[in-house]
């Protein structure tokens, strides 16, 4: 048994009520400790919950990806769709290895500097992307980006930017954003860089400017 977060105890209760409404059925109880008023529940890690998820329908047909997270990464990239397979490792697709790519040749980061994470945790395939789908795993990226020794976290494209903080693109694209002591650098989407090269350029300057508080 173990305490969990507020925020964790919503997920880990969405994930057990969801779970059964599938047919699963539970034997562990769950308890109220009415001394402190907090929720004592069976421990579940955020990478369980996360490869477990069942949400909505994008989990029936792809794994949720997790991403990759070291203890302590310097820089968090994140993009709109799993650049990483439910095993946590880089897919074989353009996104990814154009990623992978600024990661080396920009940053030049080791492994254990960088977190790559999506705001919606299934399918990359998948390319349309409901505003719901993002709610529901909106939650579970607030959880995996607590680390206090993320020095800038990278949002790559429109839709994580908005979701993520309410901000207009247009605005603040290239800006660093604070938000309760994070700093957030808006840039274009992988996809977009990809369908329009002349962006790149612009891009590069975020990079570098995200490069410059590492």
């Amino acid at each position: 048994m173990v305490l969990m977060s507020q925020d964790q105890k919503i997920l880990y209760l969405r994930f057990l009520y969801y779970q059964k409404m599938f047919g699963g059925r539970y034997t562990d109880n769950i308890n109220v400790q009415s001394s402190d008023n907090t929720l004592s529940v069976p421990m579940v890690s955020l990478q369980d919950t996360i490869a477990h998820c069942a949400l909505c329908e994008r989990a029936k047909s792809s794994k949720p990806s997790f991403g990759i997270m070291p203890s302590k990464p310097k820089i968090v990239f994140i993009s709109e769709l799993p650049l990483t397979d439910a095993f946590n490792r880089f897919t074989e697709n353009r996104s990814s290895k154009m990623l992978q790519d600024i990661i080396s040749n920009v940053f030049m980061l080791d492994p254990s500097e960088y977190g790559v994470l999506s705001l919606v945790k299934c399918n990359q395939n998948q390319l349309n992307i409901s505003d719901n789908h993002a709610f529901t795993c909106k939650q579970y990226l607030n959880q995996q980006i607590t680390s206090d020794s993320v020095r800038v976290i990278l949002l790559m494209g429109d839709f994580v930017l908005r979701h993520l903080l309410g901000a207009d693109f247009n605005q603040h694209k290239g800006r660093i954003l604070s938000k309760q002591s994070r700093n957030y650098l808006a840039t274009y989407s992988l996809n977009e860089l990809l369908k329009n090269p002349s962006l790149k350029k612009e891009a590069m300057r975020h990079f570098l400017l995200a490069k410059g508080m590492l």
